[in-house]
């Protein structure tokens, strides 16, 4: 297993910066906001042939609200999940009471843990003489470095990973985990349901909207099969959107649907589909990826026999062409459904990489061309030859025909309704392309 090394420290003193200088990536988000880091961030690293995982913390602070205090709490597991520790301090501003406390509860508390004391923001030469004077701290063999600028980083590094068991020369491992994207508005349950799923409060949960900003990847196994949640930050319209964190926490998201295999699109079951859960679903369609509709917080409904068969009828109609979207009924809180959520997701992901032979699609054509011919308005035939399934991350069936400017629509909505109900498409955009041949 890949030695893990924390960033800790208290709010902005430039960990996000340093993680990002380490990873070579824009990876976590960096704003001069105290704090705009919650959640632990986890991302893998190589440093002259040495692999290890790289973890960006919440940083540690005096305040006592619901939010500082989830902090406090995931930078504390973060110490202890460690192998080594990068505690960074900001030069410009001295050591402060903060920082102090940090010192004594690392001493106190971890000693069997390697620690580096990492000075930052050493941009010229007149900050690094004045910030000779926090060798005081306690530590011994202080780095100064500048993690905006690469300063001393390169050093740090190599003298963390000289006292980790890092093996070298080893390859990159690749990524055969099914990566599911947890997504949705703000506070609809997204951390709630990783941790319901992972067994462990890995993410800060709170009522507070807008809890979590980064896109934070998690891996686990389920029956044999590897998985990567990544829980992101809600996504808010456009104009409710303030500059700066909200409006990277939103980018984020949205590269998060970009890099997913399925997206798991969570919704408030007792406020239903709303516009932004459209765009959503519309944005992960888009990408061609697959997709699947979670309604959380299902355990607050009043139901009788025939609650979730109205919904689910609504919930279709509203969805309109979109239709072939599994819709689950969950609950983060007792756990309802949840893990049946991640087996539909399992066959979802697994059926959007699957290739259907070349014999089966146009055996399937045939048939379905003797029960409705297609016609054309100009009265000129339109004559398919043959299909067959293009090599895609996703599916793609090409069409061979005599003039593909004749196809009418709705015929081409009954291919793919047929498509749908011969083969497990479930959940996954396909695309249909007609070629004249």
């Amino acid at each position: 297993m890949k030695p893990l090394i924390a960033l800790v420290g208290r709010p902005n003193v430039g960990k996000s910066t340093l993680f990002n200088r380490i990873l070579r990536e824009k990876s976590a988000i960096v704003d001069p906001t105290p704090g705009v880091t919650r959640d632990r961030h986890i991302s893998p690293g190589e440093w002259q042939g040495k692999q290890f995982l790289l973890m960006d913390t919440g940083g540690y602070a005096l305040e006592k609200d619901t939010i500082s205090t989830a902090m406090l709490e995931q930078t504390m597991r973060a110490i202890e999940d460690a192998d080594a520790i990068i505690f960074v301090v900001d030069a410009r501003s001295g050591l402060t009471y903060i920082d102090l406390d940090i010192v004594k509860l690392l001493q106190r508390t971890f000693k069997d843990k390697k620690i580096f004391f990492a000075v930052n923001k050493v941009d010229n030469p007149q900050i690094a003489l004045e910030a000779e004077t926090l060798v005081r701290s306690g530590f011994t063999d202080p780095y100064f470095i500048s993690a905006r600028d690469g300063g001393g980083v390169g050093d740090l590094l190599e003298d963390v990973l000289a006292t980790l068991p890092c093996p070298e020369g080893e390859p990159m491992e690749g990524d055969r985990s099914i990566r599911l994207a947890v997504l949705g508005r703000p506070n609809v349950g997204k951390s709630s349901m990783v941790n319901t799923l992972l067994g462990t409060e890995r993410q800060i949960v709170s009522e507070i909207p807008g809890t979590t900003r980064d896109a934070i990847d998690t891996l686990f196994k389920r029956n044999q099969q590897e998985f990567t949640l990544i829980d992101t930050a809600g996504l808010r319209k456009r104009t409710k959107i303030d500059p700066g964190i909200e409006y990277y926490s939103s980018l984020r998201t949205e590269r998060a649907i970009e890099r997913c295999d399925v997206a798991m699109v969570l919704l408030d079951a007792q406020l239903g589909l709303e516009s932004q859960d459209m765009k959503i679903i519309n944005m992960a369609v888009e990408r061609k990826k697959g997709v699947m509709i979670l309604v959380n917080k299902w355990d607050l409904v009043e139901k009788d026999s025939k609650t979730s068969k109205k919904f689910t009828d609504l919930l279709t109609q509203q969805l309109g062409n979109l239709n072939y979207i599994p819709v689950i009924f969950t609950s983060a809180l007792t756990k309802k459904n949840c893990f049946r959520a991640i087996d539909t997701a399992a066959d979802i992901a697994l059926n959007r990489r699957h290739k259907i032979s070349t014999s089966v699609l146009n055996r399937f054509l045939q048939e379905t061309i003797a029960m409705r011919h297609p016609s054309t308005k100009s009265g000129k035939e339109l004559k398919i030859k043959y299909m067959t399934q293009i090599d895609a991350s996703h599916p793609v069936f090409a069409f061979f025909c005599n003039d593909p400017e004749l196809l009418e629509n709705n015929f081409r909505r009954f291919l793919e309704k047929r498509l749908r109900e011969s083969f497990p498409l479930e959940g996954i955009p396909i695309t249909m392309k007609f070629v004249r041949k």
